[in-house]
């Protein structure tokens, strides 16, 4: 292996988890690409799945208390989800993750947007449409460039809900998509002898960076936490359509 490959993926793997760990997603962000640097795109959604899955079931254990406050109206999220994972994984092959990156770009600042526009953030009870609409959209971005999070954060923080509350359904419905995921993508035969030795590297980093997200997540206010992570998602999505405009040759 390349060991300048391995650093990079090292450095990645860390920073990623520690963001992850403070606002539930930027693992798969920062991680996915670097890996896919230097292996093809199927190995590094297969590399980055399993530590993400591992990632989000410590998110949920550490914020389960959350669990009390309900999941049912989030139900149609989770469902539409798995349609949208689906379709993803259907036209992984065939799409260019470009065009998929700009497209997630131009989603999350619309969604930042109209959040800001918003008198008063709704109760999940009363987003039925919102979350039909925005788990299709998360699963359809796992499927094709394995970055569902932002989608799911940026559903979330459109929501009155306390920040134990945001990170375990976050985590929850990175569970139910990353196992899903994780199915399909050992059925197609991605998870092979690189794939697992990759796995095992990033483990430390993954734990590490976690660990001190852990530590940065509890300063935090609910207040100032979601207005961190709207402007993360906002600067995310502006990063997005910069670094991935040339997608939108494939349309034109």
């Amino acid at each position: 292996m390349n060991p300048l490959a391995l650093i990079l993926a090292f450095c990645a793997a860390f920073v990623g988890s520690g963001l992850k760990a403070v606002g539930g997603f930027g693992f798969a962000t920062l991680t996915t690409p670097t890996v896919a640097i230097f292996w093809d795109l199927p190995t590094a959604i297969a590399v980055i799945s399993i530590p993400t899955l591992c990632t989000s079931l410590m998110n949920a254990w550490r914020t389960r208390a959350a669990v009390h406050e309900g999941l049912r109206p989030f139900i149609p999220f989770f469902s539409m989800s798995l349609v949208g994972l689906a379709v993803g994984l259907t036209i992984l092959l065939n799409t260019d993750p470009r065009l998929m990156k700009f497209i997630l770009g131009a989603f999350l600042i619309c969604q930042i947007v109209w959040q800001w526009l918003q008198p008063e953030k709704p109760a999940p009870e009363d987003s039925l449409g919102r979350s039909l609409g925005m788990g299709a959209v998360a699963g359809l971005m796992l499927g094709t460039i394995n970055i569902p999070s932002h989608v799911i954060a940026s559903y979330l923080t459109g929501m009155k809900i306390s920040k134990e509350r945001y990170l375990f359904v976050l985590s929850a419905s990175q569970v139910v998509l990353r196992v899903a995921a994780i199915a399909s993508i050992a059925a197609a035969g991605y998870i092979g002898e690189t794939a697992l030795w990759l796995i095992l590297i990033l483990s430390t980093p993954v734990l590490l960076g976690f660990f001190v997200g852990t530590k940065i997540y509890n300063i935090f206010t609910d207040q100032a936490f979601f207005r961190i992570v709207t402007a993360v998602l906002f600067l995310m999505g502006a990063v997005l359509l910069v670094m991935n405009y040339e997608g939108l040759a494939v349309i034109f």
